[in-house]
């Protein structure tokens, strides 16, 4: 069973994708994650509503990507519900131009991310990290202006760092956008 189980609708499971694969990128490899959109989570002949239930029960984060979209729909409603009930740790992620100010109830009464931004990034796997017990990331420093006392090792495993950051968050803006277009096929 993993220990985080991504909650997405459908149609935007490109990010939900990318956002687990940066989990996976800056936390650690090793780390086990639920997917039910995986071909290797649910297999074919399986009973995918007991499997989905089964993961939520042994969860320790729930990862809720939501969306002006997604917030509405009433599964990702019911998968963050079932982990609350559970007193798994539910992260309200925002994206695609849903704003933490913006949150619905219950959603509204936890702390969320923005993930679009490096902060909101860093926060959302800084947290993963926290609720596994894993040991805390350093913050990156998004500029040029870096410690001088800062060996030439430090500045290289920031820049590494930052680049992560910064592929993320231009791959979240091409997904998003190919979601809209995918919404909007005339635009």
């Amino acid at each position: 069973m993993a220990s985080i189980f991504m909650s997405f609708i459908h149609e935007e499971e490109t990010v939900a994708k990318l956002v687990n694969d940066y989990i996976r990128i800056i936390i650690g490899l090793n780390i086990d994650t639920f997917m039910s959109s995986n071909e290797t989570a649910i297999y074919a002949g399986e009973d995918w509503m007991k499997r989905i239930c089964e993961e939520l029960k042994t969860a320790k984060v729930l990862v809720s990507m939501l969306s002006p979209t997604s917030v509405q729909r009433p599964w990702i409603n019911f998968e963050a519900g079932a982990a609350w009930m559970q007193n798994t740790k539910v992260i309200p992620v925002c994206f695609g131009g849903l704003t933490i100010d913006g949150l619905p109830k219950p959603y509204s009464i936890l702390q969320a991310v923005e993930i679009e931004t490096h902060q909101g990034a860093h926060y959302l796997f800084n947290s993963i990290a926290h609720h596994l017990g894993i040991t805390l990331l350093k913050m990156p420093i998004f500029s040029d202006d870096l410690p001088s006392y800062w060996s030439d090792a430090d500045k290289k495993e920031n820049k590494l760092f930052v680049s992560k950051y910064k592929s993320l968050n231009l791959f979240l803006k091409i997904a998003w956008k190919n979601i809209q277009s995918n919404r909007n096929p005339s635009s």
